[in-house]
């Protein structure tokens, strides 16, 4: 599942080499954006984080 969820959009996320720094990434993106949920899936050489809608719809990749 997590291989299609990480093909789901054609955006270009953000990478982060470790699940903490992605997790401490997405926590900042959970502060400012408190009507989305973050969340951290392993994918494209590293761990990327996903915006979804608070009913678990995927809106985009988190983008630097």
């Amino acid at each position: 599942m997590s291989q299609a969820f990480i093909r789901e959009a054609g955006g270009r996320p953000v990478v982060r080499s470790s699940r903490d720094s992605a997790e401490s990434t997405a926590g900042v993106y959970r502060s400012i954006e408190p009507e989305y949920d973050f969340v951290v899936r392993e994918g494209r050489g590293g761990y990327v984080i996903a915006r979804l809608r608070k009913d678990g719809t995927f809106d985009s990749w988190v983008e630097e």
